[in-house]
């Protein structure tokens, strides 16, 4: 077998290269503002409601926007590219809402329906703009202060590190943790006969019974409420609970209102979207349901979680 060897010649080439480089005198230069900053006033509520339970980062109020007279206007150059954003008399976060003092609520700004991340992290502009509303979001952040935030300025927008106009609130703000008293309920069925069930479906020993909330604070807007079996639910839909295991068998207990219609379990119920300071009753009804043929005598008790949600 023979290897053929082929030669083969590297041929070196000498290339001259140059390098320019440019540079410019003038190639940025700020944005221009048409005017002195003016404040416009965004609505607040003078109380803020906030239910118990609401999680860290949730929003707690949305203003209205405000319709900026003028409207404020700047104007960037083809090669001006100025930052944008909002800042907080009280110090701009670098991640969030910016806090209001030690509330447990944040605050965020809103031009022309969208939310502002703090100044630099904004829209880099060119051109000639205008901002025409704007607004506030308001969220939880931590344990909530019940002391009165005063009214005032609450922050800027910034254009190129200038400030383009200036927001504040129209009232003092006071937060309420909107909870009310909600003891426990004991409803006695009392002892029933297995003969007195008309069949599959119908109910015996039917008794009213209320869910109470007392002492509603004032700054709560509606009630709803959720009924949330702690064993099992025979017919979540129908409103029909399970028995506890080891007692009676062939009955569950049904849920209904006041004017006999099931109450679904584990889905969310309105019952009030005017509420005021003060207490309240839900009206409920419980009742034996015979859910099969056969009834075998025993125990019949069975438990439920309520859960009350105030806006």
């Amino acid at each position: 077998m023979k290897v053929l060897l082929s030669r083969s010649r590297s041929w070196l080439y000498a290339v001259s290269l140059s390098f320019f480089s440019f540079s410019s005198s003038v190639l940025k230069a700020e944005c221009k503002i048409s005017y002195a900053p003016v404040t416009f006033t965004v609505n607040v509520p003078s109380f803020l409601n906030i239910p118990r339970d609401t999680p860290n980062g949730a929003e707690v109020y949305r203003s209205p926007d405000v319709t900026l007279t003028g409207p404020p206007t700047f104007s960037c150059g083809v090669y001006d590219y100025s930052f944008s954003g909002y800042s907080s008399v009280g110090g701009t976060s670098a991640t969030g809402p910016s806090l209001l003092g030690t509330s447990g609520l944040a605050w965020q700004m809103v031009t022309d329906g969208l939310l502002l991340p703090p100044y630099p992290k904004g829209t880099s502009y060119s051109g000639t703009f205008s901002i025409k509303t704007a607004g506030i979001r308001i969220y939880k952040v931590g344990e909530i202060d019940l002391t009165a935030l005063s009214s005032g300025t609450l922050g800027s927008f910034l254009i190129g590190g200038n400030p383009l106009f200036h927001l504040a609130t129209s009232n003092s703000i006071t937060p309420v943790v909107s909870s009310c008293t909600t003891p426990s309920i004991n409803v006695p069925l009392g002892k029933q006969s297995s003969n007195d069930f008309k069949g599959v479906g119908s109910t015996v020993g039917e008794r009213h019974f209320n869910i109470q909330l007392n002492n509603c604070p004032a700054g709560i807007n509606s009630i709803s409420y959720r009924l949330d079996p702690v064993n099992a639910a025979f017919d979540a839909k129908n409103g029909i609970l399970a028995l506890d295991p080891g007692g009676a068998t062939g009955v569950g207990i049904k849920i209904m209102d006041s004017n006999g219609a099931a109450v679904a379990l584990g889905q969310t119920l309105n019952f009030s979207n005017s509420v005021a300071a003060g207490s309240y009753s839900i009206p409920l009804k419980a009742a034996y349901y015979k859910i099969s043929d056969t009834v075998v005598g025993g125990a019949a008790n069975a438990s439920m979680q309520f859960t009350v949600t105030y806006q």
